[in-house]
């Protein structure tokens, strides 16, 4: 014959249940969070290679740091503190792209300038030189008559 349960081996069946799938929680929350976190890194990654100019080499440190720091909180099972970093972390990689844009359209636009420059020089030598050829034929055409 079979015993019935108690309320007391059902309280402890629950609550070993509940521990289970706490752990399991706290398990599938940390490897999210490290998900994120190499994710970032690969991004990191990334945006020091588009950063050819060096304009954000500051930025980039900045950012490789606060991602060592998420790990390490991470390490230590502080996954709200963790959260608030990757925040951090999107938002100076945003920070970065819009620096690196910027960056390379400043040095899109000097190029112009300066082949502009060029232009305009090129344009001024031109004008100087019909000034003189016109100054020379008037003066030959004054010689001849």
């Amino acid at each position: 014959m079979r015993r019935p349960i108690t309320p007391t081996v059902r309280l402890a069946a629950t609550a070993i249940a509940f521990c289970a799938w706490v752990s399991v929680a706290q398990a599938g929350e940390e490897d999210d969070l490290q998900r994120q976190i190499d994710t970032q890194r690969s991004g990191l990654s990334d945006l020091d290679r588009l950063d050819e100019l060096r304009a954000t080499t500051d930025e980039i440190t900045l950012l490789r740091s606060w991602l060592d720091e998420a790990w390490n909180l991470r390490s230590k099972h502080e996954y709200d503190e963790v959260r608030e970093v990757l925040d951090r972390c999107i938002a100076q990689a945003e920070l970065i792209r819009q620096k690196i844009n910027a960056a390379k359209l400043r040095a899109q636009q000097q190029k112009r300038e300066a082949s502009l420059d060029e232009v305009r020089d090129k344009i001024q030598k031109t004008k100087k030189a019909l000034q003189d050829m016109t100054i020379k034929k008037k003066a030959l055409e004054g010689t001849v008559q």
